[in-house]
């Protein structure tokens, strides 16, 4: 299927783009040339088919997605989506991610394209250009999959020149429950990527992209704990004697920098963050609560909770089983553990079943080398 994708035209801009050398991030990821590697594809990989295997439960109950993939739901595959094909389904072709990959890949074109700059404005407009005409190159019709609140700030009219001032208006103006969707969180994941060693640089870039569609407090606050958490865990910050990752203190020093972005608000706020980021099972976090499926701090709570776990595979299984927001939640943990476990935990049949994995590797590829010679990477051999 990949012999049919065009490269480098559509929505990729790419006059102005430094192109690698030809290298697979899978060699570099398995051949353990740098553990920062491991975690990086970890987290990207992770994301995407959390949110593509997440996907064959979106918006049902517990109950539903029980009923139509119990039999299978201890080896969950990207072709079971074939078990369900209602009209939520059939958004996406068999073996595709959703909106919420579409969404974080956008930045990270944006990155590319900027070396390495956040640039709001060319964020907000190619948010509009995906809503309008999807990735043509991977021959899509239209973007798909936001809600109607992110699609009311992004068809604002003041969107392409002032995005922050268009999700103000409609932040203020908009549905209770929508305002604090989980869209942004289910974005930001790369963000904790970028230059990831500079904490300020994480927390700036979180906000500023969050705030072009979310200016909500608990969405910055949700999206500023899952991008400090990446960061800090490829810093190699909080390790045991035993050279794993301190999920406790993880947690705890990305608490301190989310609740930074709740000041004024009201303190069950405060104590509904700090309760979602430390749920200790899936029950507690209520995932497939119909009414509030989409609230950010779920998705929050799904990623941190993932966090706690050890096997990936088994990890987004849960999650995905809980239905509700499956793929946002499963997108948010995908990165999560992905990067606390690294690529090499990220099922195979997950990530090479991706019907675009050709083109991502590509994006991926790009990335890094953009990355690398802006010296906000480790240089790997293999890679320059």
């Amino acid at each position: 299927i990949m012999d049919d994708i065009r490269r480098g035209s559509g929505k990729i801009k790419t006059d102005h783009i430094l192109r690698p050398r030809r290298f697979s991030p899978y060699k570099v990821a398995h051949k353990e040339a740098n553990e920062a590697y491991e975690k990086i594809l970890g987290t990207i990989y992770g994301h995407v088919v959390g949110d593509a295997i997440g996907h064959l439960t979106e918006t049902l109950s517990m109950e539903q997605a029980h009923k139509v993939y119990g039999s299978v739901c201890k080896g969950l595959e990207l072709v079971h989506k074939k078990l369900l094909q209602d009209s939520t389904r059939r958004k996406w072709v068999l073996y595709d991610w959703t909106e919420e990959s579409d969404m974080m890949l956008i930045i990270m074109e944006s990155l590319i394209y900027h070396r390495g700059q956040v640039n709001l404005i060319d964020v907000a407009k190619r948010f509009m250009d995906w809503s309008e005409r999807g990735f043509q190159e991977l021959n899509d019709v239209c973007g798909q999959g936001l809600d109607s609140y992110t699609k009311s700030v992004i068809t604002h009219a003041q969107f392409s020149e002032a995005p922050k001032d268009a999700a103000e208006i409609c932040w203020r103006n908009g549905p209770h429950q929508m305002r604090s969707g989980s869209a942004a969180v289910a974005r930001t994941s790369v963000l904790g990527l970028h230059y990831y060693s500079s904490h300020a640089k994480v927390i700036h870039n979180t906000i500023e992209v969050c705030s072009i569609t979310h200016p909500d407090p608990r969405c910055m606050a949700s999206c500023v704990a899952v991008t400090t958490a990446i960061s800090l865990m490829i810093q190699k910050r909080h390790l045991k004697k035993d050279g794993k990752v301190d999920v406790n203190e993880i947690i705890d020093e990305s608490y301190k920098y989310a609740v930074n972005c709740l000041l004024g608000r009201p303190i069950e706020d405060f104590k509904s963050l700090k309760q979602h980021m430390m749920a200790t099972s899936l029950k507690e976090l209520k995932l497939s609560d119909i009414s509030q499926m989409s609230f950010t701090y779920k998705t929050l709570g799904a990623g941190f909770w993932a966090l706690k776990q050890k096997d990936f595979r088994t990890a987004i299984q849960d999650i995905v089983m809980q239905g509700g927001d499956a793929d946002a939640n499963a997108a948010v943990a995908g990165a999560m553990l992905g990067c606390k476990l690294g690529f090499s935990a990220v099922p195979a049949s997950w990530v090479n079943g991706l019907c675009h994995k050709g083109w991502l590797d590509d994006l991926v590829n790009r990335y890094l080398h953009m990355m690398e010679r802006g010296r906000a990477l480790p240089k790997c051999e293999s890679a320059i």
